[in-house]
């Protein structure tokens, strides 16, 4: 197969010792969350440069070329040319919505969550869809079999907190208090941390004094970690 240049320039600085802690940081293990996924061993600043090198050349067929690349750091590739076309209006928020979802399967990693879910998939929510259609994707989402798009919709929830708006990241993690998946509950728990520093603590410490019994520990334990010692002991014994 022939290599668009951005990927042999990924290639070019591929680092097999670097790889395989990686491997390990993001559990490839059998039966973790990261198993099959393989590493060039390349640092995200280092992956961020050269995409700015070989961006102008992008568009979303050769995306799609790396959306089905095996390496970890081609894929993340992937998300990040889709944020930059965002930011760039080289593409429309619906064209580039609809394109990441429906390769969500591709999107199997937190870090590739992270650096997207939010720049990608509240603007297609906030813009596009109608406040039925908003419902429907933000239900389907927390309804899903699949930790990657529960994680996409905890997350997509950012770009309101930083817009000073509570109320949906709540919804969201209201129907994840029962979740046994460690990187949702730290995702929700994540959030929930932001609500408090981004909007107002006493929200969160509202949420909290009604969910906190219910929460998992890992989850809650996130949320409260710029609370004072006094306040975070208070609300682990619930």
């Amino acid at each position: 197969m022939t290599l668009l240049p951005l990927q042999s320039a990924l290639r070019n600085i591929a680092n097999p010792e670097k790889a395989i802690g990686a491997s390990r940081f993001f559990k490839t293990g059998k039966g973790q969350y990261g198993e099959w996924d393989i590493f060039l061993g390349i640092s995200v600043p280092d992956t961020r440069k050269i995409l700015k090198k070989y961006f102008s050349a992008m568009d979303l067929e050769k995306v799609g070329i790396l959306l089905d690349s095996p390496y970890h750091e081609e894929r993340l590739t992937w998300v990040l040319t889709l944020v930059a076309f965002s930011k760039k209006w080289t593409y429309d928020t619906k064209t580039l919505a609809e394109f990441y979802m429906s390769h969500v399967k591709s999107i199997n990693n937190w870090d590739l969550v992270d650096s997207s879910a939010a720049d990608i998939i509240w603007p297609y929510i906030e813009q596009i869809l109608t406040h039925d259609e908003r419902v429907k994707f933000i239900d389907n989402c927390i309804k899903s079999d699949h930790l990657w798009t529960n994680r996409i919709i905890i997350i997509a929830s950012f770009y309101q907190i930083k817009k000073w708006n509570e109320k949906l990241t709540f919804y969201i993690v209201s129907h994840f208090l029962d979740t046994k998946e460690d990187l949702l509950q730290k995702g929700c728990g994540w959030m929930l941390r932001e609500v408090g520093k981004r909007v107002e603590r006493d929200l969160l410490r509202i949420f909290l004094d009604e969910y906190a019994g219910k929460m998992p520990r890992t989850m809650l334990r996130y949320a409260i970690e710029h609370f004072g010692e006094d306040e975070r002991s208070q609300y682990m014994k619930q």
